[in-house]
């Protein structure tokens, strides 16, 4: 996983500092400077991360302000086909004005690509941690190291409580409702994308496991299904804990944003950590409640059906195998696009079936 990484470091950082910045005074009305950029390592692949400090004065005071940028990926073999910035920056706005959801505070969006090359979005830099996914948290890093039992316990359950309260939001309310496509359900939308992601990511290709997997979805799709907005990712690298620890500062990444079932983030959620686990053949970060307390907990916090949970573990297994398998082809790992560990995980799963 260290050395799948499709997104690229910035050609001319120099070049992107002054345009950034030049950006920025115009949006603002007043001079600002930047002195450096910086391009975190140790979280996300299919997005270019940003981070610097804009400086101004004002009234004869000197004022700094720590700024986030994400960009629009330019590569060869991106991650996903396209990229809805827009999209982003319109939930993160949404619920930071609707909702009790923490996220970033918001300093604009740019979907002209003359500016830098690419569509890009600011956001205040919010402080805490975010546990890191390369490497995996329950491997190494802060919460492996820094925290006690009591702690994970803690952060994990916050973030099941988080994703309840966004769950209970009404999309309609929130001006999402146009995210559904008409004469389908939000499932076979989504079925539709990724049997079309399967055959973009794969350039022609068939996977030997996802293709069955997505088979079986399309064969068993539940009925009467409850929608919702769904993050689409969620999991804990994308969350950014207080610095105390003691609580959640802002939920990140909403670029796999979609209507759809709300037990799919919950299996997401579980999914992913035990992609990690078992997955790679290590243990859970000890501490952690198991999966099936957090689907309790999640059930009882949202008041949401969890009936659906086993079909949407596969779901999740489909997805983040497609994924991980266009990541290994993209990054010229011929060999791993087929028998990659989430996609061995996914045949686990699909063999527990029966």
């Amino acid at each position: 996983m260290e050395n799948a990484r499709p997104t690229p470091l910035i050609d001319d950082i120099d070049s992107t500092r002054r345009k950034l910045a030049c950006w920025i005074s115009e949006q603002q009305g007043r001079a600002v400077s930047i002195a450096e950029l910086t391009i975190p390592e140790a979280t996300g692949m299919s997005n270019v991360t940003l981070l610097f400090d804009i400086n101004w004065e004002e009234q004869g005071a000197a004022c700094t302000e720590s700024i986030v940028a994400r960009l629009q990926p330019s590569v060869e073999r991106p991650v996903f086909p396209d990229y809805d910035l827009s999209l982003q920056y319109e939930v993160m706005e949404v619920l930071g004005r609707e909702s009790d959801v923490p996220v970033p505070e918001l300093r604009g969006l740019e979907t002209d690509d003359s500016v830098l090359g690419v569509q890009f979005y600011l956001m205040k830099k919010t402080e805490g941690r975010i546990p890191t996914d390369m490497p995996p948290y329950n491997m190494d890093g802060w919460m492996v190291h820094e925290t006690s039992l009591e702690q994970r316990r803690s952060l994990w359950r916050s973030t099941v409580d988080t994703l309840a309260t966004f769950h209970q939001l009404d999309y309609r309310a929130l001006g999402f409702e146009r995210l559904h496509a008409p004469g389908m359900t939000p499932l076979q939308q989504q079925l539709n994308y990724w049997q079309t992601y399967h055959d973009w990511a794969l350039e022609g290709a068939q996977h030997g496991i996802c293709q069955p997997a997505l088979d079986w979805l399309q064969a068993n799709q539940p009925e009467e299904e409850a929608t919702t907005l769904c993050w689409g990712d969620a999991r804990l690298a994308n969350i950014i804990f207080k610095p105390s620890l003691d609580g959640i500062a802002a939920v990140l990444d909403w670029e796999m944003a979609v209507l759809g079932n709300p037990v799919q983030d919950l299996a997401w959620f579980n999914y992913l950590d035990s992609a990690f686990a078992e997955g790679l053949g290590m243990p859970r970060l000890e501490g952690l409640p198991s999966y099936e307390e957090t689907v309790t907990q999640w059930q009882n916090a949202s008041s949401c059906s969890v009936r659906d949970y086993s079909y949407y573990i596969v779901f999740a297994g489909m997805r983040f195998g497609l994924i991980l398998s266009r990541i290994m082809l993209a990054t010229g790992q011929n060999d791993e696009v087929q028998t990659n560990f989430a996609c061995q995980l996914l045949q686990k799963n699909l063999d527990r079936l029966g």
